[in-house]
């Protein structure tokens, strides 16, 4: 189902919507795979209307929506990712539709191993470098990672101070892909920054 390495973007949660229309674009443009909308704050209402405006600059099939399965599967998008303190898997199986993927963070190899197990169609996994948005918590590094990759077939994607120069240590490491906040959503151009993650990418795919 997926072949080359895959660049997802996650909002900031601090940026309105204008801002981020304008970085999904370039984004895009610049050779992002996925968007995941992640605010916390907002209403599934707020939600709803952050997604069809993004449809204009971006297929809905390249969005997923943070939590919101309900939006989710209301809008059509590529699916819902789930984080710690959202339904299950199982539970959220219910409500998207059977197309649509549902993700699962994870931060261990038994939350990685429990989500394959529940039927996750890929895993985000971190925080693996230092990361701004979470200052006071140590990075887990890449060797819990190499083991999850190792044992489990669902799909992992890095995050977590991710650059376009530590990407391809994550490839190496069995990942199918990074993901990137700040990195891209505060770039002070973000087509061009968006492009050398996805030079990093596409390099490590032609040489491996």
């Amino acid at each position: 189902m997926r072949q080359k390495p895959e660049l997802h973007v996650i909002t900031s949660g601090k940026q309105p919507l204008a801002e981020v229309l304008r970085i999904a674009e370039l984004a895009y443009a610049g050779g992002m795979d996925y968007l995941h909308i992640r605010e916390k704050q907002r209403t599934a209402r707020e939600c709803m209307d952050w997604a069809m405006a993004l449809s204009a600059v971006m297929p809905l099939d390249r969005l997923l929506i943070n939590d919101r399965t309900d939006v989710a599967a209301a809008v059509g998008c590529r699916g819902a990712h789930l984080a710690y303190h959202s339904l299950s898997v199982q539970e959220a199986r219910r409500v998207v539709r059977d197309h649509q993927w549902l993700g699962r963070s994870v931060h261990s190899y038994d939350e990685a191993a429990a989500s394959e197990a529940e039927g996750a169609d890929y895993l985000i996994y971190g925080h693996v470098y230092s990361s701004a948005s979470k200052p006071d918590l140590e990075p887990r590094g890449i060797e819990e990672l190499k083991q999850i990759t190792a044992a489990l077939r669902t799909p992992v994607i890095g995050i977590g101070g991710v650059t376009p120069e530590n990407a391809v240590e994550l490839l190496k490491a069995g990942c199918t892909g990074v993901a990137v906040l700040s990195g891209i959503t505060a770039a002070d151009d973000v087509r061009q920054k968006t492009a050398a993650y996805r030079q990093a990418l596409d390099l490590w795919e032609e040489i491996r």
